[in-house]
């Protein structure tokens, strides 16, 4: 067997495992939001955050968010590396072109290639043949256009979630009531060495430090408004990570049932009885 057909071959084993774990996977993350997001909109979660401030300890962190951001994050990242899964499986399944095909690509393929197709997609539309039963190969290549979109739209959502804590951060420092602590060390050292003397060469070294603390205490109230802001940002959040979760659980559940309808023609877009390329025919070419 040639390492194509053993990367063909662990590849139909991973979709299997994935397409097997798929209905566990979202059951769990339906238990993890239930979990997770425990206010029913925007206001109640915005209103519980700022009742939360109401002592003013700003600093400390916001556990409802905390525990959204983990199970969020986490589903995105599975999520997508699963339809990478995928998208291997269905790139190592692309039938072989005929002759007819490979001479009337050959004449167009630098056009092609000079076009703003992706990558991925380019080389489907090179390597599927337009003659004969060609229907397989076209559920692949709408397949692979929609794991793309739903890996892209999970990859942006964990892009931009990563940006919380910076947010939360810079909100925190505006506050004016936190006390407010700074150090400074300052270290200064001297050389001097003299010869010929009365007592022969002399050298003498020294060294000094000192370390200066300040302790600025801001006002006696924390700022109402500063409160709100930061309120709301984590509403907002814990809202875009709600989202965020339901798109991809949304997204992925319509992976699953794509893949169950369409397992044939995603392994065999050409049927098994053809010989090539994503085929169960003998005359495989590696």
């Amino acid at each position: 067997m040639s390492a194509i057909a053993s990367y063909r071959n662990a590849a139909l084993e991973e979709v299997k495992k994935v397409v097997e774990l798929g209905p566990k996977m979202l059951e769990d993350l339906s238990s993890s939001m239930a979990k997770s997001f425990v206010f029913g909109g925007v206001s109640e979660a915005e209103a519980a955050f700022l009742s939360s401030l109401s002592g003013g300890d700003v600093e400390k962190a916001n556990d409802t968010v905390d525990a959204c951001y983990k199970v969020t994050r986490d589903a995105l990242a599975t999520g997508a590396q699963n339809i990478r899964v995928l998208e291997r499986f269905i790139g190592l399944h692309i039938p072989q072109m005929g002759e007819s095909l490979e001479r009337s690509i050959a004449s167009r393929a630098h056009a092609w290639r000079m076009c703003t197709i992706p990558v991925s997609h380019l080389d489907i539309q090179l390597s599927s043949p337009r003659d004969g039963n060609n229907f397989g190969v076209t559920v692949q290549m709408m397949m692979s256009k929609f794991l793309k979109e739903e890996r892209e739209k999970m990859e942006k959502s964990l892009a931009e979630s990563s940006k919380y804590y910076s947010s939360r951060a810079d909100a925190i420092d505006k506050f004016t009531h936190l006390k407010k602590t700074s150090k400074s060390e300052t270290k200064s050292s001297s050389k001097t060495s003299a010869t010929g003397g009365k007592d022969g060469d002399e050298s003498k070294e020294s060294s000094s430090s000192s370390t200066e603390e300040k302790t600025t205490h801001g006002d006696d109230e924390m700022n109402l408004h500063r409160a709100r802001a930061l309120a709301a940002l984590d509403a907002q959040a814990y809202v875009d990570l709600s989202v965020a979760m339901q798109t991809m659980m949304d997204g992925y559940v319509c992976i699953l049932d794509n893949l169950e309808k369409n397992w044939e023609k995603l392994e065999n877009p050409r049927g098994k009885n053809y010989g090539g390329y994503g085929s169960g025919g003998s005359s495989m070419v590696y």
